[in-house]
């Protein structure tokens, strides 16, 4: 284990004084100076009062009850992590809220202590590892920022050249009739692709910042008419909404559409749904070989002479900054069938 933390600056916001003397009392325990070091703590009996020390001072972790007078629930995590995101939360439970914990962790709280079960060894352990861990997040966000912005650059630096390569193009396809200049139009045009889906992957590995719940119907209507398809060749088997970045969701369901339409050769219909907490996009085309589901989600995989091989690895980049996992089965139909799992859904 790495050496022990200096010292800690805590602010517990709970409106019991039994639960926040509880607290108080565990810190006090050698066992926490050993594990996490010193431990000050501040206490504020509302999210506003809390809110408002935050301002004023500095902390280094945030204990948040998440049944307070004036916010309740994920709702108070929520505003709580959209006004000092530069500090790891730990939220306070009871024991019948382990799934209100849960989803508080997909949200973006560090940990979870339920009060039923304080003792002082538990909570130096989430205060070190709180810590610890939003450091890394910290250091991963900045990572994935400069990532991006290289990216910004890269794209810019190489679309430049690509422009006048496709404005000479265009020039000369007016003086000849050549089947060669077909052959590079193509080429121009796969390195746009690739252009595209290079910086959609730099930009889809970042963490996810807010999720909240997107109506699945419309969202798959709007997604089936970006890609083109006709209305009846997507049917919604789901009339629930899904916890997520509404963007990034819609960049995945497109990226499984065309992948259900490039990798067949006869139109398919693609199904959208739930099964037993599964969120699910499968079509009833020709599917995808056995041998070939362990590595689809790799970069270059392909088997159209169209695609770049990046589509289905920014889906996974996507369900993975989400929290989620997605893994490729066969449909009854016999097509694909990819399965997405740890889908937090609201409406059911």
């Amino acid at each position: 284990m790495t050496a022990t933390l200096p010292s800690l600056d805590v602010l517990l916001i709970e409106d019991n004084p039994g639960d926040a003397r509880l607290v108080e009392h565990q810190l006090r325990d050698p066992q926490v100076a050993d594990i996490a070091g010193d431990v000050t703590l501040s206490h504020a009996e509302s999210l506003s009062e809390g809110l408002d020390a935050v301002d004023r001072l500095s902390y280094d972790v945030l204990f948040l009850d998440l049944g307070l007078p004036e916010s309740s629930g994920i709702a108070t995590l929520d505003r709580a992590l959209e006004e000092v995101s530069e500090i790891p939360i730990v939220v306070l439970t009871g024991l019948a809220d382990r799934e209100t914990a849960v989803q508080s962790i997909q949200r973006g709280a560090q940990d979870y202590l339920p009060k039923d079960d304080l003792d002082a060894a538990t909570i130096a352990r989430t205060l070190r590892y709180a810590v610890e861990r939003h450091q890394q997040d910290q250091q991963l966000r900045r990572k994935n920022e400069r990532l991006g912005k290289f990216a910004n650059v890269v794209s810019h630096d190489l679309r430049n050249p690509l422009n006048i390569a496709t404005g000479r193009l265009e020039l000369a396809r007016t003086e000849y009739d050549n089947v060669h200049l077909d052959e590079v139009a193509d080429a121009l045009e796969r390195m746009e692709l690739l252009i595209d889906d290079l910086l959609t992957l730099a930009r889809e590995g970042d963490s996810i910042e807010s999720v909240k719940p997107i109506p699945i119907v419309p969202l798959v209507d709007d997604c089936r008419r970006n890609v083109g398809l006709e209305q009846k060749a997507v049917v919604t088997e789901a009339e629930c909404a899904i916890c997520a970045d509404e963007r990034r969701l819609t960049q995945l369901l497109e990226n499984l559409f065309r992948n259900a339409v490039d990798h067949n050769d006869e139109p398919v219909t693609i199904t959208v749904g739930i099964d037993e907490g599964t969120f699910y996009v499968e079509d009833d085309g020709a599917g995808i070989p056995e041998d070939d589901r362990d590595r689809i989600f790799k970069s270059g995989y392909s088997t159209s002479t169209e695609g770049t091989g990046f589509g289905l690895m920014i889906v996974e980049e996507i369900a993975s900054a989400h929290g989620w996992s997605i893994s490729v089965t066969e449909s009854d139909g016999g097509g694909a069938r990819f399965e997405i799992t740890g889908v937090e859904f609201e409406g059911r």
